[in-house]
């Protein structure tokens, strides 16, 4: 039987999450099962709490078997000019074929209600681990868009100052960006993803320049305050690239995960190969050790450059996720 959710089902959620086989926090790999469930409860707290919310549940012999949680995404939809929304929940208690039965149900009954919604692409990013759920995903039309690896780097266990740091161009300074670099910046953003391989790209049906522009607005939003960070590189007095950094999302301080992201960068193309990309890392690092212990980097798994620099500098790759699209028909 499948029930509707709201905020008040959150004590039956609660009393669930001990029998599912999502796992929270992946690439987090010291967390325990009970700081995984509370901070997990918390998100899923959040998502119900948004007004636009859609939820349901599988009752199975009195208990709930899985559940779907789908919120609206209106930053997407303003930059795409199409009404977007994400999974932000798709869980099932049994990870086998019946999971994935009971999976395909819930995404049924979801679909049907944002089509009269007027919904028109849903998003979904699950773990490779979750196998009932992307059997389920792709039964109900969804299609992968990429896969995104989480590397970590762990500042308890890695001293930065034994990072070989002697090949750095003497003549590059690392600064706080301006509101007056925002022009130039987004004109390196606008070459540097203007043939990217990100979901946004991968994706057919997004309108023309749509891809794009989703980069180049993530950082006109940094400037307006998303960012925590935000650090340019210069060569001889002219930018070279930039780096984008996070400090704890209020759930995360909530729940003490010290963890700093690093979210975007790009490099100019006419400063490719002239060793900016990794000291511009390190310097995000060097100001991230001071708040966090963990520093989290999301790099597309065909990102072999990014990779590579990341690695050498003692990032580990702690997890991966796949992204989904489907559109739907109204």
């Amino acid at each position: 039987m499948i029930e509707r959710l709201d905020f008040a089902s959150i004590e039956r959620l609660r009393e669930a999450l001990p029998r599912f086989a999502h796992l929270p926090l992946a690439h987090l790999h010291h967390l325990n099962p009970d700081q995984r469930r509370a901070y997990w409860l918390d998100e899923i707290s959040q998502s119900l709490a948004d007004e636009s919310s859609m939820a349901f549940g599988s009752i199975v012999a009195g208990s709930l078997g899985g559940f779907v949680i789908y919120n609206d995404s209106p930053w997407d939809s303003k930059i795409i000019g199409r009404r977007m929304g994400t999974l932000t929940q798709l869980a099932v208690a049994i990870d086998d074929a019946a999971g994935s039965e009971i999976l395909c149900e819930l995404l049924d009954e979801l679909t049907r209600s944002l089509v009269k919604r007027g919904t028109q692409c849903m998003v979904c990013k699950v773990r490779p681990s979750e196998l009932s759920a992307i059997h389920a995903l792709e039964q109900r039309g969804f299609l992968l868009m990429d896969t995104l690896l989480e590397l970590v780097f762990d500042f308890s266990c890695n001293a930065l100052e034994n990072i070989d740091r002697s090949r750095r161009d003497k003549r590059l300074r690392i600064r706080w960006a301006k509101p007056t670099d925002l022009a130039e910046l987004m004109a390196i953003n606008q070459r540097a993803f203007g043939d990217y391989f990100g979901r946004y790209h991968a994706d057919p049906r997004m309108p023309s320049g749509a891809a794009t522009r989703i980069y180049t607005e993530w950082l006109r939003s940094a400037f307006e305050g998303w960012a925590d960070l935000i650090r340019v590189a210069e060569v001889n007095g002219k930018i070279a690239g930039y780096g984008l950094w996070r400090k704890p999302l209020k759930i995360e301080a909530k729940h003490s995960l010290h963890v700093a992201r690093y979210d975007l960068g790009a490099v100019s193309a006419g400063f490719s190969g002239r060793r900016v990309w990794t000291p511009l890392i390190l310097d995000g690092m060097d100001i991230a050790r001071k708040f966090a212990q963990y520093a989290l980097g999301p790099v597309h798994v065909g990102n072999y450059p990014v990779q590579r620099s990341l690695l050498k500098v003692g990032w580990k790759i702690a997890a991966a996720r796949h992204s989904f699209h489907k559109w739907l028909k109204a």
